[in-house]
């Protein structure tokens, strides 16, 4: 008998039914409150996220506005820094594969602090007190 033992929980299911495409593209979203601009981190023919400093509240809806297309869209949840929504009708594929051509993701640069070259990492430092 276990009595603490932990259990593993049960997986949670995947609720979107289109898979999502990594981007980093330029965005506004248009609301009659008042505008919010930030970033496109990911994309399907169904919703988006995107990323901004005041995400709307939950239930808000607006348009999204990227340099090659808009589309009615509503906040179906936030996160502090970003906010999910969900278009109101699907966009077509070709704009997500423009979208994706013109302003992907890729990797992260990071560039370290003594003016090395990225992507190299660093021999690790011992601190003697």
């Amino acid at each position: 008998m276990r009595l603490f033992a932990r259990g593993k929980p049960a997986p949670v299911p995947e609720l979107r039914k289109v898979s999502r495409t990594r981007v980093d593209s330029l965005a506004t979203m248009l609301m009659p409150s008042g505008d919010r601009i930030g970033r496109l981190f990911d994309i399907s023919t169904d919703g988006a996220r995107f990323i901004t400093e005041t995400p709307p509240a939950t239930g808000v809806s607006a348009i999204l506005d990227w340099e090659l297309y808009e589309a009615y869209c509503k906040v179906i949840w936030v996160k502090p820094g970003m906010c999910g929504v969900q278009f109101d009708r699907p966009i077509p594929a070709k704009v997500i594969e423009d979208l994706a051509a013109a302003a992907p993701a890729g990797p992260r640069l990071v560039h370290n602090a003594d003016g090395g070259e990225a992507g190299t990492p660093a021999a690790p430092q011992r601190f003697v007190c």
